[in-house]
């Protein structure tokens, strides 16, 4: 198998990621439940080091464990994940009318928590976990001064999704979030850095924002507060391209790569 380059590995990270969410969200949270995305969750298992196996009617994705025991999650709504054997779990959540009657097995059928480890979010997490594992997420200087690059002659294309996809694996290489919904930035591509001030205020900054309508990239040195009313106008106002900043275009870019390369090690960590 060809080795994966350092962006091929940054991009499946920010896939399996974005696929995680999507699951998460799915689920709701509390009394609120909903059916799992499991197209979303098959998208994960098929990028993780679970392999898939059909026994009677249920979908299984296996990972050894060590020894006989293996890893086992179930794909339907509950997505537990059981550390035991396939014929174990398979007895105990689709078992025949044999099985049923035997006194050896029945009770295994009725209680699963000595072999269940997780359900729901937290088996999303551990799948999500195993994935990024088998990513090489180490990085040279060259590899992020090729992306910088990358990103510049996306910008001077006007070719927004490829500016878009720069951006995004910059924001993973930083640890840069999308912003929390009070600012009101929809209408553009914004990743930067959020935090939680005095009194709970959201603060959201430095930040990137890319307005792919006019091929519009700027950088925003400084943090914005949610409690500060002409901060977030002026923030605003700057995602709708009324308003400029010092930092735009191609400096963007200089500066997304200095931050990172100013940052310890050349490992992007899990």
């Amino acid at each position: 198998m060809k080795k994966m380059t350092f962006k091929e590995n940054l991009l499946q990270k920010i896939e399996l990621e974005k696929l995680a969410f999507r699951v998460i969200a799915s689920i709701g949270t509390g009394q609120a439940q909903y059916p799992v995305d499991q197209e979303a969750m098959q998208g994960l298992l098929e990028l993780s080091p679970y392999q898939y196996q059909h026994e009677r009617d249920l979908d299984l994705y296996v990972k050894p464990a060590g020894g006989e025991l293996q890893m086992i999650l179930v794909l339907d709504n509950e997505l537990p994940i059981f550390r035991s054997t396939v014929k174990d779990v398979v007895t105990r959540r689709s078992p025949r009318t044999l099985e049923m009657w035997k006194i050896s097995t029945i009770r295994h059928i009725l209680v699963d928590s000595d072999i269940k480890i997780s359900t729901r979010e937290k088996s999303v997490e551990t799948v999500l976990h195993d994935a990024l594992a088998q990513l090489d997420l180490s990085y040279t200087d060259g590899d992020i001064e090729d992306l910088a690059r990358e990103g510049m002659a996306w910008l001077a294309g006007s070719e927004a999704g490829g500016v878009e996809k720069t951006l995004a694996m910059f924001a993973a290489l930083l640890g840069y979030g999308k912003p929390p919904k009070y600012f009101g930035l929809d209408q553009a591509v914004c990743f930067g850095v959020s935090a939680t001030g005095p009194d709970k205020d959201v603060i959201f900054g430095p930040l990137v924002l890319y307005r792919p309508g006019d091929n519009t990239l700027s950088w925003m040195d400084k943090p914005f507060s949610r409690s500060d009313r002409q901060q977030v106008e002026f923030l605003r106002a700057v995602a709708a391209g009324q308003a400029s900043v010092p930092i735009t275009g191609e400096a963007v870019f200089q500066k997304l790569k200095a931050n990172v390369l100013a940052q310890p090690g050349r490992v992007l960590s899990v």
